[in-house]
């Protein structure tokens, strides 16, 4: 079982902010040594199973794939090796390994902190620490209807396969079948926003009283692990300046 660092979430969001904030600015192999070791501590104090942090770095992996890749080879002056017309060089490899090992260890942060959380619970916690009100209306209203249309898109998927209109075996019949299920379903979710909207007034969402998330108390634990964990990333940003 799972066991988070922090019950609240708005301490949650506020470790990862903080915490975040000091690895990006960390470039000593010391610092990032320290921090390596700090995000494996919290990994294992969160009982995180390490296929659900791969999965979930999976997807955010690949836009930074392309750039760690680049770097060794287009950045710097000292070269290791040649392979060919592309030159190894140290500077670039020391920056993408600064890189990789920043990013992995920020998305763990979120994965852990973060990860499982409802989006809903995440929403109240943002209004808790001052988000307006309006952009928390927003951002519910997005959830509801997103979780709308994909009800529809699978019930309108469903009746097409049992009316036999997959499009045949052709594909650019099974595209136009497809196009004209999407625009059906973009045509209905206007109306459907609407009626969404007006139910979330009906059932509070707006209201002075509905954002309880920033009157509950705080436990004294969860304020002792931020406090400790905001002054471990003090002190990593001192070790940065002292290396």
């Amino acid at each position: 079982m799972r066991a988070d660092p922090i019950a609240d979430p708005r301490l949650r969001v506020l470790a990862v902010l903080g915490l975040a904030f000091s690895f990006s600015t960390l470039h000593a192999p010391v610092a990032l040594t320290l921090m390596a070791g700090l995000t494996v501590i919290l990994i294992w104090w969160s009982r995180l199973p390490p296929k659900r942090l791969l999965r979930a770095l999976r997807l955010p992996g690949v836009v930074v794939a392309g750039l760690v890749a680049v770097l060794p080879f287009t950045s710097g002056d000292t070269t290791i090796a040649s392979l060919g017309p592309l030159s190894l060089r140290a500077e670039g490899l020391t920056a993408a390994a600064g890189i990789a090992l920043r990013f992995v260890a920020i998305f763990a942060l979120i994965v852990v902190f973060l990860g499982a959380l409802p989006v809903s619970h995440l929403i109240a916690a943002l209004r808790g620490l001052g988000l307006p009100i309006l952009l928390v209306d927003m951002a519910l209203l997005t959830l509801r209807h997103i979780e709308d249309l994909r009800h529809d898109l699978a019930r309108m998927q469903t009746a097409m396969r049992l009316r036999g209109g997959r499009g045949g075996t052709r594909p650019f019949a099974r595209f136009r079948s497809t196009g004209w299920l999407l625009a059906s379903l973009l045509l209905r979710s206007h109306a459907r926003s609407e009626r969404v909207y007006h139910a979330m007034i009906l059932r509070g969402h707006g209201a002075t009283g509905a954002a309880l998330p920033d009157r509950m108390p705080v436990l004294r634990s969860d304020k002792l692990v931020l406090a400790a964990l905001f002054g471990l990333a003090a002190c990593l940003l001192a070790v940065e300046r002292l290396a």
